[in-house]
C-alpha cells in the first residue's frame, strides 16, 4: 500500500476476506453516512439485495431522512430512519462509502460504542464484525476489516468489482442502483475522479439493462416547488470573496420552515453552485437542527478542498468534501474566512512565494 492506495492483489484477498464473512453470516446491519448521498444510498441498497437474495435478515439504518432525490430507487424504502438501534447486534455491521466512524451520525456512533461497535469501544463485541468499504482517500479505517480503494471515482464501481469477483450475480436493480452511485458522485461524469473504469463499468450496467435516462430521472428530475423556492432563498445568500477566490451560500431552519421543506431536500443544490464561473471553491452552509453548521465545499480541481476540511476534522475528495462548524450560523462564515486566510498563507510561505 502506497499513498493510501492498495495493489489489486491485496484487494482480491479483502474481496474473498469479505465475501466469505458476508456468506457465513445470518444477521447483517448495513448504515449510511450522516446527510446520505446516491454514493453510501445506492451502494447499500446493493448489498441489500444481494444478501437478502442469498438467504440473510439484513437491516438498513440512516442517520438523516432519505433525500428526496433517492426515494425513487430500487430499496430506498428499506431505509430505517430511527433514532434508536436494536440492542442486539447481528453477525456483521457494513458502513459503506462512509470515510469516518462520527460520519455514521452522533447517536448511532454513541449506541454502537456502548455495544462494543468501533474504534472508541472499551470492550469489543463478541461475534459481531464492522467491515468498512470505501474509496475516500484519507478514510480512518475504523472497521474491524477495512477495504479503502480511492482509485475507484465511486464506491459503487468498489462494490460492481466486488459482486463480479465473487460472481454474485448483478440484477437489475442493483444495476440501477450502482448506476446511480457513479452519476451522483461523478457529477453526472463531470469531476476528476472520473475515470476510463468509470465508463466501462456503466457501459457494462447499461448492458445489464439500465436505462441512463431513466435513473437520470429518478435521481434529478425529482424537485417540488417548494424545493426550487427554498434554492432559490439559497441562491440569495450568495457572498463573494473575491480576495481568496471563493464563494459561499447558507440555509437556515427558518428557510426550511418557510418552504415546508427539510435539510435534505437541498441535497444536490452544491452541484448547481459549482457550476458558477470564477471561483476556486464553493461553500454550502447549512444550519442543522442543533444550531451548528454542516458545510459541503466543491472546488474546480485547481484548489483542494479536502485539505480545508480535515482542519475541521472532515474530509472527502479533492473537488468535493465536507465538515462541520460547531458554531452558529452567523459566527459560521467568519471562522470560514479565517480558516481558508491561513490555509492560504501557509500555502503561500510553502511555496517559497
Amino acid at each position: 500500500m502506497a499513498d493510501g492506495y492498495i495493489t489489486a492483489d491485496q484487494r482480491d484477498g479483502l474481496f474473498e476476506r469479505i465475501g466469505s464473512l458476508l456468506s457465513q453470516a445470518s444477521t447483517v446491519w448495513l448504515f449510511c453516512h450522516e446527510n446520505p448521498d446516491g454514493d453510501t444510498v445506492g451502494c447499500n441498497s446493493a448489498v441489500y439485495e444481494a444478501l437478502t437474495r442469498m438467504g440473510k435478515q439484513v437491516r438498513m439504518f440512516t442517520p438523516d431522512p432519505m433525500p428526496r432525490m433517492y426515494r425513487d430507487l430500487p430499496y430506498a424504502d428499506r431505509f430505517e430512519h430511527v433514532s434508536e438501534l436494536p440492542s442486539e447486534l447481528p453477525d456483521i455491521i457494513m458502513a459503506n462509502d462512509n470515510g469516518a466512524f462520527d460520519r455514521l451520525g452522533r447517536a448511532y456512533c454513541e449506541q454502537l460504542t456502548a455495544l462494543g461497535i468501533g474504534p472508541e469501544t472499551k470492550q469489543h463485541a463478541e461475534g459481531c464484525l464492522m467491515i468498512n468499504m470505501d474509496h475516500h482517500l484519507g478514510n480512518q479505517c475504523y472497521g474491524d476489516i477495512n477495504l479503502v480503494d480511492p482509485s475507484f471515482g465511486a464506491c459503487g464501481e468498489l462494490f460492481y468489482r466486488f459482486f463480479g469477483h465473487l460472481g454474485w450475480e448483478v440484477s437489475l436493480e442493483m444495476a440501477i442502483n450502482l448506476y446511480a452511485t457513479i452519476i451522483t458522485d461523478t457529477g453526472r461524469f463531470s469531476y476528476g475522479n472520473t475515470k476510463h473504469e468509470t465508463f466501462v463499468i456503466a457501459g457494462e450496467l447499461i448492458e445489464i439493462g439500465v436505462d441512463p435516462f431513466d435513473v437520470y430521472n429518478r435521481v434529478y428530475n425529482t424537485r417540488t416547488p417548494g424545493q426550487m423556492r427554498l434554492l432559490a432563498m439559497i441562491l440569495n445568500t450568495m457572498t463573494a470573496n473575491d480576495e481568496l477566490g471563493y464563494f459561499y451560500c447558507y440555509v437556515t431552519q427558518e428557510m426550511v420552515r418557510e418552504t415546508g421543506t427539510v435539510l435534505s431536500d437541498t441535497e444536490g443544490a452544491t452541484d448547481i453552485l459549482k457550476t458558477v464561473d470564477g471561483y476556486d471553491a464553493t461553500y454550502f452552509l447549512k444550519e442543522e437542527e442543533d444550531g451548528n453548521v454542516k458545510v459541503s465545499a466543491r472546488s474546480n480541481e485547481g484548489f483542494d478542498v479536502r485539505a480545508v476540511a480535515r482542519r475541521f476534522g472532515g474530509g472527502g475528495h479533492t473537488a468535493a468534501s465536507g465538515f462541520r462548524i460547531h458554531a452558529g450560523i452567523d459566527e459560521a462564515p467568519a471562522i470560514l474566512e479565517s480558516t481558508l486566510r491561513l490555509h492560504m498563507e501557509e500555502l503561500r510561505l510553502g511555496s517559497g512565494d
